[in-house]
């Protein structure tokens, strides 16, 4: 899911999470595996017109199994979900859009742990490092990752090393990098915020990159947890950071003025001028859908990208990812949903999905040369050599922090009319209140 389509959903989920589910109340005890009936109800966020490569994932386990899997699309999967386990209604697996929730329905005992159903430590061994650490609750593990996205990406011109330019392996080297790209007379950074209601996740999604680079992810984990008030001076350096690149004179297109309005999904666009306005553009794989419909028929002839890089001096040494992602939660334990999570934890699950686009899987084994569009193979190959990976950490905060406030004070703060302390006061009296 993109984050600009789910805002009303997100902040639905965050908004419950760490609540409790009244009337659910079971032990976290998997129980006894029953025998299936033949058949499987899913219910998910994900789109139908997203879920094409999903459902083709899923005829082929009935092709091979003979189960017959049903996946019901919900527009508003926060309510629906919570609804149907209080009343006793639950699927037989759920595809969470964000793990929030998952732990919310685990404290109140309504879905399965995994570790009695299937071979939880295989699974740990083949995903993503620290992608599994999401849904691992009390040492037992509650759900099986089966799509992701990344967003430490950066985008360039096709022409970019050509132009002279090498790409960054650490965070110094692309600090130094924009000050190669201005001395050329060029503009290093593409980058704009303007979403409507929903301006200021750019920014956001910034600050989390920066504060997991600079803090290491345990640090981040106590951050989005609130362990670490937001105000902590680590986090206002994180910010100030932020400064750092959009304040920088030539350093960004239009200026921290001109990053507020200009429409997010327009502003990768210059890349792609006869003589690109910009060399740089951070933002995640679902971007290239808003690219020329040109440059989307061939994106590894038209465009380049590598992760955004770490190794931050005197932070985490090595390259984190921030992402997002769908996970699939039990809530039957019988021998058909038992088939079905042991397909979704294979390493090879989703050839079907790579085939029709918009997928990455979240395997280091899975085999790259399936993607039918190269350039989502080279993004997959960046994934797999992430070290670690944390979910977007607005999407985890209570709603009125991650989809309210750290939104509007980034923009206060972009905007000259706030310093990032005062920011950053604002959002922890948000917190508190």
């Amino acid at each position: 899911m993109r984050k600009w389509q789910i805002g009303a959903v997100v902040a639905g989920l965050l908004a419950v999470t760490g609540c409790g589910v009244p009337g659910g109340g079971g032990s976290n005890d998997a129980g006894e595996t029953e025998e299936g009936d033949g058949s499987i109800q899913i219910l998910g966020a994900i789109p139908e017109g997203e879920a094409v490569g999903l459902n083709a994932a899923l005829d082929a386990f009935t092709k091979e199994t003979g189960i017959e899997v049903t996946y019901t699309p919900s527009t508003d999967f926060t309510t629906e979900i919570r609804t149907k386990v209080n009343g006793n209604d639950a699927p037989d697996i759920a595809l969470f859009p964000q793990p929030g929730l998952v732990g919310d329905l685990t404290e109140s005992g309504d879905t399965l742990p995994l570790d009695d159903l299937i071979d939880v430590d295989s699974l740990d061994d083949t995903m993503i490092p620290g992608l599994m650490d999401s849904v691992e609750i009390d040492d037992k593990t509650y759900g099986v990752p089966i799509r992701v996205s990344m967003k430490s990406l950066v985008w360039t011109p096709k022409n970019f090393e050509q132009s002279g330019y090498k790409t960054p392996t650490t965070w110094d080297e692309l600090m130094s990098l924009q000050d190669d790209i201005i001395a050329k007379g060029q503009t290093p950074w593409c980058l704009g915020a303007e979403a409507g209601a929903d301006t200021g996740w750019v920014y956001t999604d910034w600050v989390e990159e920066i504060v997991l680079r600079q803090e290491g992810p345990e640090f981040y984990d106590d951050w989005v947890n609130h362990e670490v008030p937001f105000n902590d001076p680590k986090i206002v350096q994180a910010i100030e950071t932020l400064g750092e690149i959009i304040n920088k004179p030539k350093n960004v297109r239009g200026g921290a003025d001109g990053t507020l309005s200009e429409p997010f999904g327009d502003s990768p666009l210059p890349l792609f001028d006869q003589k690109p306005g910009c060399q740089m553009h951070r933002q995640a794989n679902f971007i290239t859908t808003f690219f020329p419909k040109d440059v989307q028929a061939d994106l590894a002839g038209n465009v380049n990208v590598f992760a955004l890089p770490g190794d931050m001096e005197g932070g985490f040494e090595g390259t984190p990812v921030l992402g997002a992602g769908d996970m699939a939660t039990a809530f039957t334990n019988d021998t058909d949903v038992v088939k079905l999570m042991e397909y979704f934890a294979k390493p090879d699950f989703g050839a079907e999905w790579a085939k029709s686009g918009g997928w990455l899987s979240p395997s280091t084994e899975f085999d790259n040369s399936q993607y039918a569009d190269p350039m989502f193979g080279e993004i997959a190959t960046l994934l797999q050599d992430a070290d670690t990976f944390r979910f977007d950490g607005s999407d985890l905060m209570p709603a009125q922090v991650g989809a309210g406030t750290f939104w509007s004070e980034m923009n206060a703060y972009v905007g000259g009319e706030k310093s990032a302390q005062e920011a950053a006061d604002a959002i922890e009296e948000s917190w508190r209140g």
